[in-house]
């Protein structure tokens, strides 16, 4: 499931990132589009790559003879019910974000709406999808935020490879986007972590508090990069920034949801 998790997260992060690199002004927006588009197919992608790993969770390898256990999940289960949102927006995503290409002047509406739908339905899919709709939107939050800020970074890298001296130009303006999603992060993550781990001791003695505790202190590790590239942009802290989020950070995004939260979660719901 981490795998399957991890694309998910990265492919969701990347099309929010597309509306922040949007705002960002990245040299060369017909690249943008084409890189957004590329990540709609890779959200699709995902999508069904998380419906496969589910199946293989339920079910092991008998899942895979027939089209009844995937059909069962899909149809009478709560996570089933959820996953069919995250399809259906993946699939309207992958299909609305190549209109652009005919119509530029509406890509800022559709990469906008292609961002918020995905932070909606990704986290319907993980813890997100047994919470109320208070804590539900905090880890929409959650991962808009991130997109913002690491999404856009990777999707202004990706485009914007081609006249890098441009890119890095642009790259000065990024402070005030990335500072809005990682405040975004930061808020949504007090809040989420503040229901799962109570008393406080739960956050260095149960499993969930101590990767919880990893992912704070890499998105701690990328947001001092971050500030490195306030300072001056380099290309290389750049990249090691970038690459750190989608490797580190995102892997213990995708563990953290694959972990059971403390017992006196669920007593809160």
């Amino acid at each position: 499931m981490i795998p399957a998790r991890w694309a998910l997260y990265v492919s969701a992060l990347g099309v929010i990132g597309a509306f922040g690199a949007t705002l960002l002004r990245v040299p060369a927006p017909a690249r943008v589009i084409a890189v957004a588009r590329r990540l709609a197919l890779w959200l699709l992608a995902s999508s069904a790559f998380m419906l496969v790993a589910e199946v293989n969770a339920w079910f092991g390898a008998d899942g895979f003879r027939s089209i009844d256990p995937a059909w069962r999940l899909v149809a009478l289960n709560v996570w089933g019910r959820h996953w069919r949102w995250l399809a259906s927006t993946s699939l309207a995503v992958a299909l609305a974000l190549p209109l652009a290409a005919r119509f530029p002047s509406s890509w800022i509406v559709l990469s906008g709406m292609a961002a918020l739908g995905v932070a909606a339905v990704v986290p319907l899919v993980g813890h997100g999808g047994s919470h109320d709709a208070w804590l539900l939107g905090a880890h929409a939050a959650h991962l808009f935020g991130g997109g913002l800020w690491i999404g856009t970074l990777w999707v202004a890298l990706w485009s914007g490879r081609h006249d890098l001296d441009a890119l890095l130009v642009r790259l000065r303006s990024f402070a005030p986007i990335a500072l809005t999603g990682a405040s975004l992060v930061a808020a949504s993550g007090a809040v989420i972590a503040w229901e799962h781990l109570q008393p406080l001791s739960t956050l260095w003695t149960t499993v969930y508090g101590q990767v919880l505790l990893f992912k704070v202190a890499a998105v701690m590790l990328v947001g001092g990069l971050g500030f490195l590239n306030w300072r001056g942009v380099r290309l290389k802290t750049v990249v090691v920034e970038a690459l750190v989020a989608a490797v580190v950070v995102v892997a213990l995004a995708a563990c953290l949801s694959e972990t059971e939260p403390p017992p006196q979660w669920g007593h809160h719901h």
